[in-house]
């Protein structure tokens, strides 16, 4: 987890729900030099508060942990990837949406479903990168 990304992100959601450091930090019961210090990306944050803190801006957690790109997968790759943008939609909406969708699904999970799905995707992951590093050469 990229601290500076989930920084970044957890700034980004508090003021687009027009919310003060300190609002956020009573909200997500924590205090506000902590939430000041996750959002400079100088402190990490555990699951536990990251849940929180995603609860109270009321966004899912996956939201808070990726970098958003400008571009879908397939143009970043050059390999036709996931195209990650629909038509009438910006690629980040879209994006966004879907990581929304997937959040939903996995938040019906059980641990045990879980950790399967999580093993799947890093399967998946690892094909992307060695078709992608296959194409470069």
């Amino acid at each position: 987890m990229n601290r500076e990304i989930v920084g970044s992100n957890v700034r980004l959601a508090r003021v687009r729900n027009n919310l003060t450091q300190e609002q956020l930090a009573e909200m997500a019961d924590i205090s506000s030099s902590y939430l000041s210090a996750i959002e400079r990306g100088k402190q990490s944050v555990s699951l536990e508060y990251m849940n929180r803190i995603a609860d109270a801006l009321r966004v899912p957690v996956a939201n808070l942990l990726v970098r958003e790109r400008e571009e879908g997968y397939a143009a970043q790759t050059g390999t036709g990837g996931c195209n990650m943008s629909d038509r009438g939609e910006g690629p980040l909406v879209t994006r966004r949406k879907r990581l929304n969708q997937i959040n939903e699904m996995l938040s019906e999970c059980g641990d045990r479903e879980l950790q399967i799905v999580q093993e799947e995707i890093s399967l998946l992951m690892n094909k992307f990168r060695y078709f992608d590093e296959k194409a470069i050469r």
